[in-house]
This record gives C-alpha cells, structure tokens and sequence, in this order.
C-alpha cells in the first residue's frame, strides 16, 4: 500500500493545528515508512513517494526478471508526473487483467501479445456497444510496448523487447463547415441561453484551439498588446503562441467584466454547444470538428503544413498530413483561374477528335 495524503496535528500549547503532506508506505513484512513535511506540496510528496518506491523495489537476481504488476508499478512511480497518468493507470489496468498480474515479464512475448491483440478483434465495447476499433486495440499496445522498453534499455530486466505490431488504422474524419453552415451556427450561439457560447465558438474556429486549452484560458495568458495567446499547458506539453486574428482579438476585447482570472465564466458548454448543432441544422459536427474546420480552411487558403502543424502544437508534421490534400483540391480552380487568355479562348471550342495518323497531309 503506498498513498500521499495530508495529515494534521496540534502543538502541545497552542490552539491552532499544522498540516503537512506526505506519504506512508507499506513494505511486505508489514513495516511502513511515513515521511510527512511542513514546508511539503502534495507534488513534493508525490516526487518523495515516487523516489521512494524506486528504492524500496526488491531485487531479485538477473534470471529470476519481475512480474508484469510489479512492472507496472515501477512504471507508474517513473511516470508519477506524467499529466495523463491517470489515462495510463486506466490502461495498465486493462492490461494487467489480459496477461496476469502474476505473469513474470519475460513470458510476455510476440506470440502472447499477438493473441491479446487478435482476441479483440470483432469484440464489442461494453461502453459504446460498437465494435472495438483499430485504435482501442493500438493504444493499450503502444502503452505496452514503452513500458518493454524501459524494461530493456533502463530498468535492464529484459534482454529483448518483443515485436509489436500494430493494426492499420483509418485516416481520421475531417469535417468541416462550409459557409452558410458557419453563419446558421453562429446564429444559434447567438440565441442560446449561454452568454458566452458565440465568443467561444468564433475563437475555436479562428484559432484552432482545443477545447481544454480554449476552455482553460486566463487572462493573464492573452497579450493584448502583442495580439498573441500564450499556451502554457498543451497535450504536447510544449508551450506556443497562437496569433489572434482581428475577429479574434475584438471577440475577447468585447467580453464584459473585468479581464481578470479565468476567461469563461460559465462552466461546461457540453449542452448548449450541442442544442446549437442541432438548431443550426448541423449533421454529425462536434465541438472538436471545430479544429478540424480552422484547419482545413486554413490549407484551402493557401496555408503550409509546418506552419499549420505550429499552430495547432501537433508534434510532428506528419499528425497535420490529414490536411494536405485539401490544399490540392482547391489548387485546380487556381489552375483554371490563371490559365492564359489564348487558352481560355480555345476552351470555348469543344475539343475535336484527332485523324488518324495516316491521314494527316
């Protein structure tokens, strides 16, 4: 058992209590260990829990490996400040009932993930009722396959990380708004019982935001000045800036109040986002496809994919690729558009059949 809570106490002669955080462990014989300090944070302690589970991890002689819980365990105390741990403990717990807590790790092999992976295939999801896809079979693998190689390369309890492949997954949906779509949306943030959902919508789809990193802004993290919004906390987990266009930065002058602390003020848009849909006459359009319809606009423009793939803080530019052929698409009505004078001439006359090569004077 390990945990990290906090405890408080009273000082012999005075009235007020001191808290402090910290952890107590309970090692196998039944003694535990409790580190408790005033001048802690609850992630102080977590990093000391993390550090002293590392310590504590029995060794055992090179032949005789770990078990996959135990192997699970050392990778979440690695893993301790990983900001989707919890993501990470939801799959480990997925795992470790496929293969055994008590499976020593070096009888994981390709054949035994292979028949895992297999196993799923065709099975339907007790969440969605659909049928499991390619990607709810790729992710706990991928998750798999970095806590093998830890095991290889770092913790050296493995003398090989098994093969691991992968089921092809589709190309993901891309749906966009055309513009009378945008106006009839628009109208109906504009009518919904949510003051703010109009403003947060324009930015979504001028910005291409996620929805956390939308839903999360500060003031403090928008430069009115420069015309720039400073993203601190990304899925990547690398900060960037995304220029505000002109309809963007009159959007968030415009919002009333003090422009101090958070920037929305009204909690979840789940509900009123989705009454907009349907009132504007949408079909399948969710929040997220907002992102989908900055981007791809934004290559139909005339946009590059790096620069494309900075501002939506992918991690490479292959994650933005999904994009690239809009901007071909729209490349042919460019073509026609500058084509020559003579050429456009000759293209009223219908294209006649060519004589045969033996009648050509």
């Amino acid at each position: 058992m390990a945990e990290v809570n906090q405890r408080s106490w009273k000082i012999p002669g005075q009235r007020t209590k001191r808290k402090a955080w910290g952890f107590t462990v309970q090692l196998t014989g039944g003694k535990r260990i409790r580190n408790y300090r005033a001048e802690w944070t609850k992630e102080d302690a977590e990093k000391a829990l993390a550090a002293q589970q590392l310590q504590i991890a029995p060794e055992r002689p090179q032949g005789a490996g770990i078990t996959f819980s135990e192997a699970v365990e050392r990778y979440l105390a690695a893993k301790i400040e990983k900001r989707t741990l919890d993501e990470d403990k939801r799959q480990l717990g997925h795992l470790t009932a496929a293969f055994g807590a008590t499976t020593p790790l070096v009888e994981i092999t390709a054949a035994t993930i292979s028949a895992y992976r297999d196993g799923r295939l065709g099975k339907i999801s007790a969440s969605t009722g659909r049928p499991i896809g390619a990607a709810s079979i790729n992710r706990p693998l991928q998750l798999l396959r970095h806590l093998l190689r830890l095991a290889r390369y770092e913790w050296e309890v493995l003398t090989v990380v098994p093969v691991i492949k992968l089921k092809r997954e589709p190309q993901g949906r891309i749906r966009w708004l055309e513009p009378h779509e945008e106006v009839r949306l628009l109208d109906a943030c504009r009518r919904s019982l949510n003051p703010e959902l109009a403003a947060i919508v324009i930015v979504a789809m001028e910005t291409g935001l996620r929805q956390g990193e939308l839903l999360g802004l500060i003031w403090e993290r928008l430069d009115m000045t420069r015309g720039v919004i400073r993203l601190e906390i990304t899925k990547s987990g690398k900060r960037r800036e995304v220029k505000m266009r002109q309809v963007v930065y009159n959007t968030l002058a415009a919002l009333p109040g003090k422009h101090e602390g958070r920037v929305w003020r009204q909690g979840s848009i789940r509900k009123a986002f989705i009454n907009a849909v349907q009132k504007a006459g949408l079909d399948d359009f969710h929040f997220h496809d907002l992102r989908h319809h900055f981007a791809s606009w934004y290559m139909m423009r005339g946009g590059t994919l790096l620069a494309l793939s900075k501002i939506l803080g992918h991690a490479t530019v292959k994650m933005t690729e999904r994009y690239a052929h809009l901007s071909s698409e729209h490349l042919h009505d460019e073509m026609d558009r500058t084509a020559s004078p003579m050429a456009q001439g000759s293209a009223q006359e219908p294209l006649r059949e060519l004589a045969p090569l033996g009648n050509i004077a």
